[in-house]
């Protein structure tokens, strides 16, 4: 009960850590205070994220987690087996926000086009990431360093989005003929790396600036052959 006590009383160190008369600010990602400090385990979450980040994965120890976090060791084998297991918890409770603002963005502009719809969704997740920076480098870089759970987290991550991108260009009368399954996987792809390079290079803020060419470049993924065999219908009727 005494480390619980203490976990209890210390301030958080989020974003400046806590004001006096324990309100927690919301920070620049607006997330709810929920996620943020509602509990021990989501401090957790928030600091696994924090460290990570700076220290990249391997170097994170059990105990700059609940340094960060204001929690004690021993609540931390309370809620999480090991740092990888909270590092997993963490990611997930990340892709799951991620996932809901995107959803909310879509939503928005579901009587919309594709190209529309693309953007929406481009829009969210460049946005979010740059708001985010720790989650973003955490969820984008780290984990490619975090184990095989981890990359299998993250490759389900990726797979969700495949018929997000995808389902809008089947949806017309002859894709059957000019789609490959591969198109998602090339553009979801494609854009990730673009995103890892900026955050490796220290611009995650910068993120939203590359919303219009990726919207771009994924649309012309899907149209490009469609377009090639208008071209040549137009030349075989010109032929005539």
């Amino acid at each position: 009960m005494a480390g619980d006590e203490q976990d209890a009383a210390r301030p958080l160190p989020l974003s400046g850590g806590a004001p006096q008369g324990g309100h927690l600010p919301k920070g620049r990602h607006g997330l709810s205070r929920a996620f943020i400090a509602s509990n021990q385990r989501e401090r957790l979450l928030d600091a696994i994220a924090n460290v990570v980040a700076e220290k990249g994965y391997a170097a994170t120890r059990v105990a700059d987690i609940t340094d960060y976090a204001g929690v004690s060791r021993k609540t931390f084998y309370e809620l999480f087996t090991d740092k990888e297991d909270c590092f997993l918890a963490a990611y997930d409770a990340i892709t799951a926000l991620l996932m809901d603002r995107m959803a909310k963005g879509l939503a928005a502009v579901a009587g919309g086009s594709w190209e529309d719809q693309v953007a929406a969704l481009l829009g969210e997740f460049l946005r979010f990431l740059a708001a985010e920076p720790a989650f973003a480098r955490m969820c984008i870089v780290e984990v490619l360093g975090s184990g095989p759970k981890g990359l299998a987290r993250r490759d389900a991550a990726i797979e969700a989005f495949f018929p997000v991108v995808d389902q809008i260009p089947r949806s017309q009368p002859g894709s059957e003929r000019w789609l490959s399954e591969t198109t998602p996987m090339f553009v979801t792809g494609g854009i990730l790396e673009v995103v890892y390079s900026v955050i490796r290079r220290g611009e995650t803020e910068r993120l939203p600036e590359y919303e219009e060419d990726l919207t771009r470049l994924a649309f012309r993924s899907y149209l490009y052959t469609k377009e090639w065999e208008a071209m040549q219908r137009a030349k075989e009727a010109d032929a005539r």
